[in-house]
């Protein structure tokens, strides 16, 4: 087998830190799982904060690209890092960090439109920078969709109304009922601001565009959830028919068993597979008895005096994947059959509204009317004026548009004080192998506790209730800290010793013709004849146990700890 050693600098150890590197605001999971390890939750809501500014909503709706990145999953189960940022949160003495941020005030005011996460991670990072940043919201309640779109058995109203304090708390003036709604009102902050963030989301329903979609009876779920949030529905007819896969389908459908009805069906065009929706969520509809119809498609509805009271199905088999690689459905001829339905909810996508952006501003826009912004900055085609967030790439989850309003806030900080964004900042420290619980790559993954079924029925009652602290300790522990690095150094004698100890076969011993450099010129970065073998170690399979470290009879072997942050 032939081995090629790639030369690791800076960027490679922050690439192979999976869980940080997937998240989009990069996250170090593997530190705050540390201090959770030795019992210290104020401190690892410390880094959970620093890095996501809201860990008790993350803690409870991210769809954590972390997990799936994450390096236990080869052995057996990702480590359950959200429901470990929630325990940060949930087992915190204090409910938010204490640290005190001095700010010199800028003088420069930015106007936010929209309180989405988007807008409020804009306008804190803003605020801190000395910015008098101030958001003007449509709505009576702040939040956006956490608070107009997600129902409050997923994510407690009480926890985002602290974190929207706690932003409030730096500065920032959050403006209620005051949308920006025409091009008069969008020129007047053009005019009086020192720059504008748009962050106004995607709160308008893709249509279906299928006969009969205007019948009394058919409300699109994102004014669904909305009018249910704001408590304007308060019950529903028996017979529901969602459509969609996304969590809004899973939503609009749980809520529906909320709000009275004794008969709820999801239809998706896919298979369970290809569904968007989180797992959790949709093991949890499957629970409280909602029926789940895969690979079938609506093709009408029908009604009598003008409301909705059939609907005609067709189903599908999957054929080939479509641009972002989900099968795409294809309709059975011949397969179709038709539901009787009370009220029908179709939940399958969102779009922004963006009616106050006319061609008089210079702000350029997509065939969908989406702003076209500059990949860094996020700045627009007019000077001054940035979006950022759903308005610009339709509906994502909440860490990446988060990620979206830090990357604003830097951009606008550098537009109005001419100074550069700094880059990476990297660490390394020498590491004694760390004292592991014995057993711990065998521990299987912990699971949140749920509500009993019988206690599902309040729309306010949270149905996840997060890890115990015996739990959180037991699945922080799992984790194989992958920026702990094993060195080995020129004082090798190839004794095999620590091959010898290694408990998953990473180390190996091979030959030096088996050994090239990557990009190689055969110059002086290529390896040494001296060489009659090198060691290899395979840092997919290392769990960082240490062993090798103490085996090694010459002190040839050493582990370093990796670190780095964003400036």
């Amino acid at each position: 087998m032939k081995y090629t050693i790639v030369r690791a600098d800076d960027h490679w150890f922050r690439q192979n830190i999976n869980c940080q590197y997937a998240c989009p605001v990069n996250t170090p999971a593997m530190n705050y799982i540390e201090r959770i390890v030795v019992g210290n939750f104020d401190s690892s809501l410390l880094l959970n904060t620093m890095a996501n500014l809201f860990p008790h909503i993350l803690g409870r709706v991210c769809t954590h690209p972390c997990e799936t990145a994450c390096r236990r999953g080869v052995i057996d189960s990702p480590i359950s890092i959200c429901s470990l940022k929630r325990s940060a949160a949930d087992f915190s003495v204090n409910k938010f960090p204490q640290k005190k941020v001095v700010v010199r005030k800028t003088g420069k005011r930015i106007a936010i439109i929209g309180s989405g996460p988007c807008g409020l991670a804009a306008a804190h990072d803003l605020a801190v920078k000395g910015h008098d940043a101030i958001i003007y919201e449509a709505l009576s309640v702040a939040g956006g969709m956490l608070q107009v779109g997600i129902p409050p058995y997923r994510l407690p109203r009480a926890i985002i109304e602290d974190s929207i304090n706690w932003i409030k708390g730096f500065g920032v003036e959050i403006l209620l009922n005051t949308p920006v709604d025409a091009p008069e009102k969008f020129d007047e902050l053009l005019n009086s601001f020192d720059a504008v963030y748009i962050a106004t989301g995607a709160h308008k329903s893709s249509r279906m565009d299928i006969p009969g979609e205007e019948l009394g009876g058919v409300m699109h779920g994102v004014s669904f959830m909305k009018d249910t949030n704001l408590g304007i529905i308060k019950s529903v007819p028996k017979k529901i028919v969602v459509i969609g896969g996304g969590f809004t389908a899973i939503d609009c459908a749980r809520s529906s068993l909320r709000l009275g009805a004794s008969e709820v069906s999801i239809v998706y065009r896919r298979s369970r597979e290809e569904m968007p929706a989180g797992e959790i969520e949709v093991r949890m509809a499957e629970e409280e008895g909602i029926t789940m119809l895969y690979l079938t498609s609506p093709v009408k509805l029908t009604g009598q005096n003008g409301i909705a009271t059939h609907m005609e199905c067709v189903k599908n088999k999957l054929g080939e994947p479509d641009a972002p690689g989900r099968r795409r459905p294809e309709t059975i001829e011949g397969s179709n059959f038709t539901m009787s339905v009370d009220m029908v909810i179709p939940a399958i996508g969102q779009a922004p509204d963006i009616t106050f952006l006319s061609d008089r501003f210079g702000i350029k826009v997509n065939k969908w009317g989406m702003p076209l912004i500059d990949g860094e900055t996020g700045m627009t085609s007019r000077r001054g004026a940035f979006a950022g967030g759903d308005c610009v790439t339709g509906p994502r989850n909440v860490i990446e548009v988060i990620a979206d309003g830090r990357k604003a806030a830097s951009a606008i900080h550098t537009y109005l004080t001419n100074r550069e964004k700094e880059g990476f900042q990297f660490h390394y420290k020498s590491q004694n192998p760390s004292k592991r619980v014995s057993n711990y790559e065998v521990v299987p993954r912990q699971h949140q506790e749920s509500l009993p079924l019988d206690d599902r029925g309040c729309f306010d009652a949270e149905s996840e209730l997060g890890l115990s602290r015996e739990n959180a300790l037991k699945e922080a522990n799992r984790c194989l800290l992958c920026h702990f690095n094993i060195f080995i150094d020129e004082k090798c004698v190839l004794c095999g010793g620590c091959i010898d100890v290694c408990p998953y076969n990473c180390i190996s011993m091979v030959s030096r013709e088996n050994v090239s450099m990557q990009n190689s010129r055969h110059d002086e970065d290529d390896i040494s004849e001296d060489w009659d073998a090198a060691m290899i170690i395979d840092e997919e399979k290392c769990i960082r146990c240490g062993l090798c470290v103490k085996r090694c009879p010459v002190g040839a072997i050493t582990m370093k700890r990796f670190a780095y942050s964003e400036g």
